[in-house]
């Protein structure tokens, strides 16, 4: 098992360290995925990465048992201008349910989000398939096709460091 890496103080103050390696992310214009990092790490490390000059932030599956942000979590940090990353697996492996998952989407909007599958479990759908699967979920939950192009299309090449389209 691999111990956890501190980005938090005790005080809840955001480590040198972790400032170092934003620091880095921005100096050479990456960008923050926060991972699997619980709520109030989040909201610090994104503070401090948009001090330190990040420019690209993804919030990694918001509805992920361990993260599980509220749709008021979920607006602040896209007002601090955070894509939220959309994953498949989060309600096909029953996580979160699809009505949750797409009421969340619909309340943060789709401009904030990025799909992403997190597949290539044995158990789970081919890594190839996610993308259908996911994409036809969100037609039938009343998503229309400009809402999923720009999730699907436009956020994912934004999170690539593709140009525009």
């Amino acid at each position: 098992e691999i111990e956890p890496v501190p980005v938090l103080g005790g005080d809840g103050a955001v480590l040198p360290e972790t400032r170092e390696v934003l620091a880095m992310i921005a100096r050479h214009g990456m960008l923050l995925a926060t991972g699997h990092l619980g709520r109030d790490e989040i909201f610090a490390v994104v503070d401090a990465a948009l001090e330190e000059g990040v420019g690209e932030i993804v919030i990694t599956h918001p509805e992920f048992p361990s993260q599980d942000l509220s749709v008021e979590d979920q607006r602040a940090l896209a007002g601090r201008g955070a894509l939220l990353e959309r994953c498949f697996t989060t309600p096909h492996t029953g996580k979160v349910s699809w009505e949750r998952w797409t009421e969340n989407i619909r309340a943060v909007g789709s401009r904030h989000s990025v799909l992403s599958t997190d597949l290539g479990q044995v158990k789970n759908p081919p890594v190839e398939d996610g993308m259908a699967l996911m994409v036809d979920r969100l037609l039938e939950s009343g998503f229309d096709a400009e809402e999923v192009h720009v999730m699907a299309v436009l956020n994912t090449r934004r999170v690539a460091g593709a140009s525009p389209l």
